[in-house]
This record gives C-alpha cells, structure tokens and sequence, in this order.
C-alpha cells in the first residue's frame, strides 16, 4: 500500500470518528427503566365486593352495568337485561389483582403504540374503565390499552394502562377481557333443551304443512310423524339436528318485545320434553332479522296412559302462562302432549317401563316457570342458522316426497 493511498484513508477514518462522536454528543441520555411492584388500583384491591357500577367507554360509545343484588347484575343500555355475573366477576378480581411492574411512555405522541391514547381520539383503540361503589366512590379507573405477551423468557407479560389524569403509561401485570359491546356481557343464552329430553317438536312453517317429529320413550330416536304414501323419513339422526335446535339457544341482540312491532304471520316451533316442559318459540324476519320470542309452560310428565284414561287426561297440562306486553299467544300443548303420551302406551312394554323411570328420576335443566322469568317480555334477535333450522319446511326432513 502506498503512502499516500495509507494516509487517504487514514483521514477519512479520524473525519468519520469524529462524525460518529459528535452524534453521540447530541443524542440524550436514555431514561432508566423504572420498574415498580403496586397494585394499580389501591382502593379495588382493598374492597372488590364493594363495586356496584362499571362504566366503560369506547370510541363506539359508553354503556353501563348496574349491581342490582347480590350477585345480580343488568345493563342499562339493554333496558336493565341480566349480565352475565361470572363475566363481571372475572373482570374485577383481574383487576384488583394487577400490579404496576414497568413503567413504560409519558409521552401523549407514544399513547397510541400501546393503545393508551384519549378514547376520544382520532382512530382510537383504547377503552376507559371506571368502577365505582355504591355511594359513587371511584374504585378504579384506567384508560386500558392492549396485551403485551411475553417475547423472551426475561420479558414481563401484562397489559398497557393509564390511569386518569397522569400522564405516565405503565405496563400492569396479570391480563384482562373487556369486550367493547354491551351485548357481549349479556347472559346470552335463553333456552337450552337436550336433543335427548325432546320427546315431540313440532314446527309450524308460514304457508307451509305443519309437521312434527316425536319418540316414544326415553333412548328411543325420533319419529317423523303422518307420513304419506311413497315417503320416507331421513335417519334418526338427521332428525335429531332438529331436536337440537332448542339446545343452548344463544341471541346476538335483545330487545323488549312491545318495542318490535311483531308480524301477523309468524312461524312457530314448539319442543315438549320427556319431563313435561313444554317451550313454544315464534319466529319472524323483522327488517330483514331473525327474531325470536319464546313462552313456556309446565304440563304434567309425559308416562303410560292410565287405565281406563286417555292421553289427553295424562297429558293435561299444569299449569298455563299468558303471552305478556301484547305479543302473540303461546300456542297450547295439549294435543303435542296427549300424542306423546298415546305414542308411549302404544310402544313396547320395556319402552313404556324405561321411560316411566325416566320421568320419575330425571329433572330437566329448568322448569317452565324458570324459563319464563328469563324470557318474559323480551325477544331475541337470534343466529341465522337457529331460524333456519325451526323453519325449515317439511320436504326437508325427507328422503323423497310423493310431490318431488
């Protein structure tokens, strides 16, 4: 290498060493990490049964859930509609649980990274939390911004928050499900018959045959009822997917039954249990929605016909509920009971003993009267697919039809 070539390079490493310093010089000194180990919420953490009010506000809007007692809680927005309590329940003691391990930006321009920022902002993620005791006390209050998993073993989990009025975020320990509707707090299940307790279904499609499906006894399949000439039914176990439509019904919106304005020509499907508990849901598109309303009512379990009786005497029922706020009556279940019951003391007689064991030892999951004070006054903006299902006309249900 030539002199000159060494000292060509030789300076433009003192110039680029220089450079490099100087920016070192110019940059601050980066903060200390500050890390910490209290709870978030003091006053929570000290008293968690005392929370009596949850507000929680997201860019979408605020809603409300009131304790009203015990353990009984309702949203405001949904007209007082029971909330799920193991929802709440969870949401508190995660809560009074966290502890501030890791501070994180103070900076407002950093909010949005962690999801921190005013829920109020443009193109906010972020959602305000506030719990406060009966006496209007805040027990805790944060802007709650998104999870932080774990990346490394050394990495600490949690979630981002921000308390009111500070302006330093934090990393909390512990995480946290605060789902932004209110419908998603509801207790959203309104009915839940086994396929296996359904003794009869019947659906009754707008403009189309009635039809019902029923079986003779506890364990014995489902039985598509006055079948014609030149039909078949499909298997048991086709049936059986109509049965279960009744099982754990679930809605996606509620709203109170004298504020929809009801068609006239609405569907109907009712279920009668092996223990007597007789549910009747009427089923209607309202501006393009499937909607529900369901009634029940108690009859007397079905058994063996006695003798010298008939089924409509072992069938009659117990007890009876009017249709409340206006809507549409209930269809009655007499007939659906007594045909069970004539269908059981026309089976064999292991049927017939089978299932009177069954009606005396097995309780179904909810009484009729149960069933209608969860239900009463309310309808029930229900899944596509559970409409469908209870208003499927009969063909159907149907191997081959002597009109196909």
């Amino acid at each position: 290498m030539g002199a000159k070539v060494f000292f060509g390079l030789l300076v433009v490493t003192v110039i680029a060493s220089a450079v490099a310093g100087f920016t070192v010089l110019q940059e601050p000194a980066a903060a200390p990490v500050h890390y910490g180990d209290e709870p978030a919420f003091p006053a929570l953490r000290a008293n968690p049964d005392a929370v009596a009010k949850i507000v929680l506000t997201t860019p979408d809007g605020t809603f409300t859930l009131v304790r009203e007692t015990g353990d009984r809680w309702s949203a405001a927005e949904r007209f007082g509609y029971a909330v799920d309590g193991k929802r709440v329940r969870d949401l508190v003691v995660a809560l009074a649980d966290m502890r501030l391990i890791e501070a994180k930006t103070a900076l407002p321009e950093r909010y949005s990274r962690i999801e921190v920022e005013d829920v109020k902002a443009k193109d906010a993620k972020s959602r305000l939390l506030r719990l406060e005791s009966a006496d209007g006390k805040v027990l805790a209050e944060a802007v709650i911004g998104k999870q932080h998993h774990r990346l490394t073993g050394s990495q600490p989990e949690g979630t981002y928050l921000r308390r009111p009025g500070e302006a330093q975020a934090w990393l909390a320990s512990g995480g946290v499900q605060i789902e932004p509707k209110v419908v998603d707090w509801l207790d959203r299940q309104v009915v839940d018959l086994s396929a296996d307790d359904i003794r009869r279904i019947e659906i009754r499609p707008e403009g189309g045959e009635a039809y019902a499906a029923e079986r003779a006894a506890a364990g014995a399949p489902l039985v598509m009822q006055n079948l014609a000439a030149g039909e078949t039914a499909k298997k048991p176990e086709d049936l059986n997917r109509l049965a279960s439509a009744f099982a754990a019904i679930s809605f996606d919106d509620v709203e109170r039954r004298g504020d929809l304005k009801w068609p006239a020509g609405a569907q109907t499907a009712i279920a009668t249990t092996l223990h007597g508990v007789e549910v009747t849901a009427q089923l209607a598109k309202i501006d393009g929605q499937p909607w529900a309303i369901f009634n029940a009512r108690q009859l007397e379990a079905a058994g063996p016909a006695a003798k010298g009786g008939t089924g409509d005497q072992t069938a009659k029922a117990s007890a009876s509920t009017a249709e409340p706020g206006g809507a549409p009556e209930a269809a009655t279940a007499t007939k659906a009971g007594a045909a069970a019951a004539t269908a059981e003391a026309a089976g064999a007689p292991e049927q017939k003993s089978g299932a009177t064991a069954e009606s005396q030892t097995a309780k179904p999951k909810l009484t009729a009267a149960e069933i209608n004070g969860k239900v009463a006054n309310w309808a029930y903006k229900i899944p596509g697919y559970v409409f469908d299902r209870l208003t499927k006309p009969r063909s159907e249900w149907l191997e081959n039809s002597k009109t196909s």
